[in-house]
Parts: C-alpha cells; structure tokens; sequence
C-alpha cells in the first residue's frame, strides 16, 4: 500500500481545494494565497513505498506531526494530493478506507484514549468497521497480546488509571486492532525509560519484520540510523533532504544548521576523518567503528 506525496502544500489559513496544480502554491487558489509563513508544508513530494521502513526528522515546527497526518487524510493538502494505494484520499470514501489502512500513534496518549475502559477503546475501531461482536473480541484480545498487555487485568480498566507506558500500549492496540497496513508513530518513545524505550522499539521492529510499513517521527538519529531504509529531513516545511541513513547522515553540517545533529558513532567517526585518520566511508555504528579503529591500529604496529 504505497503512500504517495504529489507536490503537496499545507495551510491552516486556507482550505483545500480540488482544483490541482502541478507545481508551486498559488496556481491552485482562488485569490491571493496565504503569506509564505502560513505555509506549514510546502512542495512535499514522494513516495512511501510497501514494506518501508521510513523515518522523518526535524526541528520543531517543521511540519512532522502535520505531514503524518496527511497520510490517512485527517488532514487534505491545501494543493496537491496524497494517493493511498494510488486513490486520492481528498475524497470521502477513499479516506475512510485509507484509515482503516494507515494506522496512526499520535505522541501523546491522552490524545487518542476517549474510552471509559480499555476494552471500549480497543474495541472502537473494529465496531466502526461494522465487524460482528465475536470479531470485535477477538481483535481486541488479539491487539492487547500484541502490545504485551494481558486482556484480562487491563480490558475492564479505565486507560486513564494506568501508566503513561500502559496507556501508550493502549493507544497503540486501538490501532493494530484495525489490522493496519502502514504505522504511522509520532515519537513513539518519547519520555519513556530506557527499558520502556527498549521494548517499544522492539515491538514496532517486530511489527516491520511481519510486513507492515512503518513511518516513524523521531528526535533520536541514533535510532532513526539503525531502523530505517530511508529517512526525510524537513526544514520549515520544506525537504530539506531525502535518502538512506548513510546520505542523510553524511551532511553533518546541514542538519546542524537544522538544529539536528547525527548518531554518536558517526559524529565521532567524522571528526577522527577532519582529523586526518584513514576511515572508509559510510554510516558508523558504535561496532562498526570500533572494528575499523581496531583494523587501523593493527595496521599501524605491524
């Protein structure tokens, strides 16, 4: 289930409009468009592809948490159009399917969690997809195994009562219980402890291994250069750049000015190259330049 980016812009001043326009912002309005600050994404244009995993980084205000929201059509483009599956999701039917589809986490628990009780919430999109009452239970059962809650101490709970981990693991199983085709995370483990932040990533990793496409927002490069194919840096709303962890990351001066920096290993790994050592090229982790360090010192006694 691709997702595609089509020249997209975004503004909160100013409606959506079905009138297209192939490039730029202002062909597609009726009248004087909104000032160039009222743009919150401006000419956003690729494509998520099946099975990716896809991060997005940015300082904030650079239009992360509106982009993700573009991808199931809770928000539509101001211009431009986002396709799901190759249907354009400004229309009614197509976006309802497209959320069924595209699952997405917000950061914030609170925002997703409305439900008197956990099986109530868990169970508020199956019964919205018109599944039959045994189809709904076994969803919610099903989702709460997933995200390691057991069913029978949390489902008759208010999510409000648990902890901030439980009620993120709640949120989470509102979604997977839909039986998505594409994560959509916002800082998913944000203000969780190492162990909480630990297991987190380990369940969406094994969430990916099974097939989904996961789109993941994240401050911490250290994860985005382990998990992801490809991550996309916006920069006031704008792609700023686009490519594997290995491009993105070899502009360590470009994402400073950004307000981003680049995965431990790496920073160290290029400022031992400024310094004149011999290192390969590449993206480093804290193993892969351990190696290479130790390949260098051998090299040098012998």
């Amino acid at each position: 289930m691709p997702i595609a980016f089509e020249d997209v812009s975004f503004s909160y001043h100013a409606p959506a409009t079905k009138k297209r326009a192939k490039k730029g912002v202002s062909a597609a309005r009726k009248g004087a468009p909104p000032p160039p600050e009222a743009w919150a994404l401006k000419d956003i244009d690729f494509c998520l592809e099946d099975g990716e995993f896809f991060g997005i980084a940015g300082h904030t205000g650079s239009g992360k948490s509106t982009l993700i929201q573009h991808t199931n059509g809770l928000l539509h483009p101001t211009v431009g159009r986002v396709l799901v599956d190759g249907q354009d999701i400004l229309d009614k039917k197509e976006a309802t399917r497209a959320r069924s589809k595209v699952g997405l986490v917000f950061q914030y628990p609170e925002y997703q969690l409305f439900a008197a009780t956990v099986y109530d919430d868990v169970a508020f999109g199956p019964r919205n997809m018109g599944l039959a009452p045994d189809a709904v239970d076994a969803c919610v059962h099903e989702a709460l195994a997933q995200v390691a809650l057991d069913f029978d101490t949390v489902q008759g709970r208010s999510p409000f009562e648990l902890s901030g981990g439980q009620q993120r693991r709640v949120a989470f199983a509102g979604v997977l219980a839909m039986k998505p085709s594409v994560l959509v995370l916002d800082e998913p483990v944000a203000g969780l402890d190492p162990a909480a932040r630990r297991d987190f990533l380990g369940l969406i990793t094994g969430f990916h291994d099974e097939g989904l496409t996961v789109v993941i927002v994240s401050h911490n490069m250290d994860d985005l250069a382990r998990l992801c194919d490809r991550i996309l840096v916006l920069k006031e709303g704008e792609m700023l750049m686009l490519g594997t962890p290995e491009e993105v990351f070899s502009h360590e001066g470009a994402l400073r000015e950004v307000g981003l920096g680049v995965p431990a290993a790496q920073r160290m790994a290029n400022s031992l190259k400024g310094a004149g050592l011999d290192l390969e090229g590449g993206l480093y982790d804290t193993a892969r330049l351990a190696d290479s360090l130790a390949a260098l010192y051998h090299a040098a006694v012998r």
